[in-house]
């Protein structure tokens, strides 16, 4: 009786230095509506892809009710790792108004101050080439506007005439609509 043995000859692969990831850059706009009626939204969002992964930092133009320029954290996970992706969504940041100081009359004035931004939501990840993909996204968005209204003297003429301060909170939620492009 003869015996024989083959040994299948495994061939280690080296493994991979560095990280998997790329740079990702996202261009979208879109619509905010909320009690206030529709308004218009444009974000730009720069990031590293690690897998199905995305998390970058994100600058945009938000005119609903108090226009301002949000700047926020966006972190995606894409649901399927293949070319038309589902995806979730967060971004959390602050929002800048862009008129800080606002004349009412002569007796009152407004002044506005940073407050929170997040949006979260669902979108959809499709392309016409491997590494430029439409993107569609919908969603909740909340925005805080705080501002103080101040009454110098409150048209008072004497000495004794002091300023007085109000200051308030408003809270909006959205729903937003976006399209764009990831490359």
């Amino acid at each position: 009786m003869i015996v024989t043995s083959a040994q299948e000859a495994k061939q280690e692969q080296p493994a991979k230095k560095g990280c998997s990831c790329s740079f990702s850059a996202i261009i979208q706009g879109g619509i905010l509506h909320g009690s206030r009626g529709g308004y218009f939204q444009a974000q730009i969002i720069n990031g590293i892809r690690y897998k199905t992964w995305f998390a970058g930092l994100g600058a945009g133009l938000d005119f609903y009710y108090r226009p301002g320029i949000p700047l926020f954290v966006d972190i995606r996970k894409n649901i399927l790792d293949n070319p038309g992706a589902l995806f979730l969504y967060v971004d959390a940041g602050v929002h800048l108004p862009v008129k800080r100081n606002e004349k009412i009359n002569a007796w009152t004035q407004n002044e506005y101050s940073n407050s929170f931004y997040g949006d979260g939501g669902v979108g959809y990840a499709f392309g016409f080439h491997s590494k430029v993909h439409w993107v569609f996204s919908t969603g909740y968005s909340y925005k805080e506007g705080s501002y103080k209204v101040i009454n110098p003297g409150s048209g008072c003429t004497g000495p004794t005439c002091g300023e007085l301060y109000y200051n308030y909170k408003k809270y909006f939620h959205r729903l937003t609509v976006k399209l764009g492009f990831q490359f």
